[in-house]
């Protein structure tokens, strides 16, 4: 007998994306689940309909994120004095440019560090997301 009703981790693989994806899903949309104690409940059914329901028109007009990455490797000291010169210019003069794209940061800016290790390499991540009423509004070119 197939299964109705999913925990978690099944909704996770039924939806063939990754917990955290999940996770941020249930955090940013409308997804039918239920929190019975301390777990999620999925129905399938409700999974498939909200999938059906879904319009990608509609998540890029309400949902635009203006965003930037920068991605360096070296040595930690040289890292962290990098990290460091672009938050202080961000404090300073709420904008940043990079490879010769200006972005002006409005009032709720979210920032996300990551430090990633891979055999002998550590890699360091700054990331920056916003959200905007218009896509591009707080994009300069």
């Amino acid at each position: 007998m197939e299964k109705e009703v999913f925990n978690f981790e099944e909704a996770a693989e039924f939806l063939e994306i990754s917990t955290k994806t999940l996770n941020q899903i249930l955090k940013d949309e409308d997804i039918p689940a239920r929190k019975i104690g301390r777990e999620w409940r999925f129905s399938k059914h409700a999974l498939l309909d909200w999938l059906g329901r879904g319009s990608s028109k509609d998540y890029f007009k309400n949902q635009t994120t203006a965003r930037f990455e920068e991605t360096r490797k070296g040595k930690t000291e040289n890292l962290i004095f990098h990290a460091k010169e672009i938050l202080d210019t961000i404090s300073r003069e709420r904008s940043i440019t990079i490879e010769n794209r200006r972005f002006d940061f409005p009032e709720n800016v979210e920032m996300e560090v990551k430090i990633k290790r891979r055999m002998d390499t550590i890699k360091f991540e700054l990331e920056f997301e916003w959200q905007t009423d218009e896509k591009g509004e707080n994009e300069s070119e």
